[in-house]
């Protein structure tokens, strides 16, 4: 038999699918394996749950002044880019990308997107994050990576190559990635197909690029229109903004994950809305590089499904989820003069139950007998915190990283009480310092 993991007599808090989030006082919960499989505010029933899973004595979690809670997904992330964390700064997004960016990246070698991966896993874990979209290219050693420190990653496929300067799709790369997965055997993996943007490929590349996703039913991972840069060269090329000129190449559908969608028109809203496209907004990452502040309100009202993403450590310079939380329901109140936008319970749906299922992760998110374990502990005994006041603001307006004291994924604690049990922390740092003097 199993042994349980009891938590007992916390603030649990969780969304559902129908977005509300519910808060219940002096509850308890049992984890066994990878499941959750008691969630209540009976003592007896929670500890007759976790006695029935093992004879042996269960591990028991005292929940006094803490928070359980669902973990949060990231919905777009580079994550081998915090190895640029601080050192492209304060520039446009053409002239960080091109002029800065995109030079250091051509000099990465197989070390640097571990180490910047794992560097970039590390603090997710330690503030609450257990999933995380990756946009990036190393797939095989960034989702091994994953896999090792126990992390939910949905990985993206480059699925395409340059040969003597002609751009065409490349099945054997994904059928070699899934083979490569398989192999890892983990149901810590789900993948896309990164088609990037509408910018950085030829014309003819998109609607074989969408043929390749709908042959091995893969989702896609795209940015779409992040800057007004991005909206007018595609008007001047294409005639159409960039949600259009994707909806034309069969590109936008219900597992389509959009970073950004900062300039939107009421007919690309209209668009993304029926197709049913996951948008992640970036907050942190929109306002650093002037890119502009995305209407969630009329996203909202178009019934768009949001969630929520850091983008890369050098556009944002940290993985903080709750920083995006609490930009993104402070951005919406301000640039719309309405303090009712984006109340708290919404962003934290966004950050925890949508982004998972953006991720393509249906059984994490939620607190819910029968689901996967993806937990976070958050102890407000603390002067940020204190009082508690209403949960769920508190969450989202007063919380931070150093109030998360333990993680677990998939039943497994990555993060206990403020250590990494995964992790070699001095490793990582000492590994990605010698990356950042060589590359800066």
């Amino acid at each position: 038999m199993n042994k349980a993991v009891l938590f007992s007599d916390f603030t649990i808090i969780t969304s559902n699918d129908d977005g509300n989030v519910s808060v219940l006082e002096h509850g308890y919960c049992v984890v066994s394996e990878d499941k959750i499989c008691y969630v209540g505010t009976s003592s007896e029933d929670a500890s007759k749950v976790a006695s029935e899973i093992s004879d042996e004595q269960n591990d028991v979690y005292e929940g006094k002044n803490k928070i359980l809670c669902p973990t949060f997904a990231n919905a777009h992330a580079h994550m081998p880019m915090s190895i640029f964390r601080n050192i492209a700064d304060d520039f446009a997004l053409n002239d960080w990308l091109f002029g800065e960016i995109i030079p250091r990246e051509d000099k990465m070698i197989e070390e640097d997107f571990r180490f910047g991966h794992l560097l970039s896993i590390a603090e997710m874990i330690e503030s609450g994050t257990a999933c995380a979209a990756n946009m990036y290219d190393g797939a095989k050693i960034t989702t091994k990576a994953s896999v090792e420190a126990g992390f939910r990653v949905q990985q993206t496929i480059m699925g395409k190559k340059c040969v003597d300067g002609k751009w065409s799709t490349d099945a054997k790369d994904v059928e070699d990635f899934n083979a490569f997965c398989r192999d890892l055997n983990s149901d810590l993996i789900t993948r896309s197909l990164l088609v990037h943007s509408v910018y950085l490929y030829p014309e003819h590349l998109y609607p074989s690029l969408a043929e390749l996703a709908k042959a091995y039913d893969l989702p896609v991972s795209v940015h779409i229109s992040e800057t007004l840069t991005e909206l007018k060269n595609c008007m001047d090329q294409y005639g159409c903004s960039p949600v259009e000129k994707l909806n034309s190449a069969n590109l936008l559908s219900d597992t389509t994950v959009a970073a950004h969608c900062v300039h939107l028109s009421d007919a690309d809203r209209a668009i993304l809305s029926e197709k049913g496209v996951w948008i992640a907004h970036n907050p942190s990452s929109n306002m650093k590089l002037a890119s502009g502040f995305a209407d969630t309100q009329a996203m909202e009202k178009m019934n768009m499904r949001l969630c929520l993403g850091t983008d890369g450590a050098a556009s944002n310079n940290n993985q903080d989820m709750f920083m995006e939380m609490r930009l993104a329901a402070f951005m919406a109140k301000g640039s719309t003069l309405d303090p009712t936008v984006l109340p708290a319970s919404r962003v934290f749906h966004m950050a925890t139950r949508n982004g998972y299922l953006a991720c393509g992760f249906s059984d994490c998110g939620i607190i819910e007998t029968g689901m996967k374990a993806d937990i976070q502990i958050i102890d407000y005994d603390c002067p940020q915190m204190w009082p508690l006041g209403n949960p769920i603001s508190a969450l989202v307006y007063s919380c931070g990283p150093k109030c998360v004291e333990s993680v677990m994924i998939n039943g497994k604690f990555v993060l206990y009480k403020h250590e990494l049990t995964t992790l070699d922390k001095e490793k990582i740092f000492a590994s990605t310092k010698k990356t950042m003097e060589r590359l800066k």
